[in-house]
């Protein structure tokens, strides 16, 4: 790969303009940073303009509007806002897009973003910000074993240049503030790459952690370092994190039987209530104590957080591609549904994250369909739907019930779905479901949410129970449960009235459960009671009778 090396309005943070980098200094070199980065495209901002000419009536302003969309600003008319418009008259909208800068011989610019991980095999790159005008600046990777017994790499790293293997990175110092090299993370014989991966396997979160040192020669200037290591990102929470993801080949997957239907599944082995960073969560007010008891309570009547299967059917009975996850969220026979969500907002959240778990194993989420391609293949097509779920589901026939099978596409969901990281995901995910789409719902004929309805952290646990196995008869299921409760109410104040004269007769419970007072626990366990077992789904009535025994629930 050509060596890079940047402008002067390149800076420390790319995203900062030059004047916040000190000037060159004469008779100097000055070894600033050295970081691990990602080119990303150079944004800056162009003058548009063009001529609506008018179809209809209307106002200036619903022309602007119309130019209203992302990466545009600063919309302008050569007319008020609120001068009306008819047909055939002309209206100029002047207005700034966003848009990637050129470089002077008319290529797209880039800046280049800081990382603080990748996997190996993968290329990044290392930037370099110096000052100076003279010398050779020498760069070299190491390994910072840490607390662990022995170092996966030997010092200093051997990485690709392109396609020669070094273990050095060169660059000539000449005036310019910010030098940049591609490099690729891995030795060039993959019997050395086996070594390392063999190395990583050996460690339980398959990581090692990276820094950099470096010299510069060839010069009479002064030259100055952070100081007297001359390394850089060797301090706690600034090494670099390199990791091997195996893809899941290292889980079972087994043959299982669903209604005479065959189909993949890994059970699992990690309960909710053992996930392991709960107290950090709390710590962190990403969870309340309450809450860590509602999805413990409830989640004996789910699935694992790292159990994966692809023998469903939907209602319309077509195949599910997959379900995964602690809440057995799917994809349904389009590339769509839920983990297809959850796994578009882990991209956006974590994309270095997506791109080793998902996108280095074959799956890519676009637009709000899940696609898989085999890795390993060069001339194997992105797949989704029918075809992707045929595709798992292969080597399942009736032979091989119960036996371990291969299923290379589902590995790497259950890798996937094992991760701190996603794991993470699924637990505040459950939260969010609650607070966000559960609690606010307001039962079939009446004018309260559930959450004015429900105190109880059993209550709570019971409708997000419901909600994840059947979300479209909550509303409903709930509201008939409130429509026995009252009618068994006003029934006993009939019948109380009966014997009460005027003027000492009951009125009717309330409707709005705010009005409940001390009473409102007694009545909340009296709808649950009800609501709990008649609610629509499988074993809906065992599931409540579960949780209501449940002693985080009480």
């Amino acid at each position: 790969m050509s060596e890079v090396q940047q402008k002067d309005d390149y800076a420390a943070n790319p995203n900062q303009k030059s004047f916040d980098i000190p000037h060159q200094v004469d008779h100097e070199v000055n070894v600033v940073k050295i970081y691990f980065a990602k080119q990303v495209p150079k944004m800056t901002w162009e003058k548009k303009e063009e001529t609506y000419p008018v179809k209809s009536g209307g106002l200036v302003s619903d022309v602007k509007k119309k130019y209203e969309k992302k990466g545009r600003r600063n919309i302008q008319a050569d007319k008020e806002d609120s001068v009306k418009l008819k047909a055939k008259d002309e209206v100029k909208i002047t207005w700034e897009e966003e848009v990637q800068a050129k470089k002077a011989d008319g290529s797209p610019d880039f800046d280049f973003e800081k990382i603080n991980s990748a996997t190996i095999k993968k290329k990044v790159w290392v930037v370099a910000e110096c000052q100076g005008a003279s010398g050779k600046l020498s760069v070299e990777i190491h390994e910072n074993k840490l607390k662990n017994t022995e170092n996966i790499y030997e010092n200093p790293v051997k990485f690709l240049d392109g396609e020669t293997e070094k273990n050095k990175i060169e660059f000539t110092i000449d005036g310019k503030l910010v030098y940049a090299k591609e490099i690729t993370m891995r030795p060039k014989s993959d019997e050395d790459l086996k070594k390392l991966i063999d190395k990583f396997n050996k460690r339980d979160d398959r990581n090692a952690f990276l820094y950099f040192k470096a010299e510069v020669t060839g010069t009479e200037d002064e030259v100055k370092f952070p100081d007297e290591t001359h390394e850089f990102l060797n301090k706690d929470n600034e090494r670099f994190e390199i990791r091997y993801c195996n893809c899941g080949n290292n889980y079972d997957i087994t043959c299982t039987r669903y209604s005479k239907r065959y189909g993949p599944a890994y059970w699992g082995s990690k309960k909710l209530e053992n996930y392991a960073d709960w107290d950090t969560l709390i710590a962190d007010k990403k969870i309340t104590t309450e809450e860590k008891a509602i999805l413990i309570g409830m989640s004996e009547n789910e699935g694992k957080l790292d159990s994966v299967q692809s023998y469903d059917w939907d209602l319309s009975g077509e195949q599910m591609i997959l379900t995964a996850g602690a809440m057995q969220k799917t994809v349904d026979h389009t590339g769509k549904g839920e983990f297809t969500t959850q796994v578009e907002e882990f991209k956006a959240q974590y994309p270095e994250k997506y791109d080793e778990l998902f996108v280095s194993c074959g799956w890519t989420v676009d637009s709000g369909i899940l696609y898989y391609k085999d890795p390993s293949n060069s001339k194997a097509e992105k797949i989704t739907g029918n075809t992707l779920s045929n595709k798992i589901r292969e080597n399942c026939k009736e032979s091989l019930f119960g036996k371990t099978v291969e299923c290379k596409p589902l590995q790497p969901i259950v890798n996937a779905v094992i991760d701190k990281t996603f794991q993470e995901k699924q637990v505040l995910d459950f939260i969010k479901r609650l607070k966000e789409e559960v609690l606010p719902l307001t039962p079939t004929g009446y004018s309260y949410k559930l959450s004015d309805y429900l105190q109880s952290k059993l209550g709570k646990a019971t409708v997000l129970d419901h909600h994840i196995n059947r979300p479209g008869f909550v509303k409903d299921d709930f509201g008939a449960a409130l429509g026995r409760f009252f009618a068994k109410k006003d029934a006993d104040t009939a019948k109380q009235n009966k014997t009460k004269k005027e003027g000492e007769k009951l009125e009717k419970l309330s409707r709005n459960p705010g009005d409940w007072g001390d009473m409102h626990g007694k009545y909340e366990q009296e709808i649950l009671d009800d609501y709990g077992d008649a609610r629509r789904g499988t074993d809906m009535d065992k599931r409540y009778e579960k949780m209501k025994k449940n002693s985080n629930l009480s």
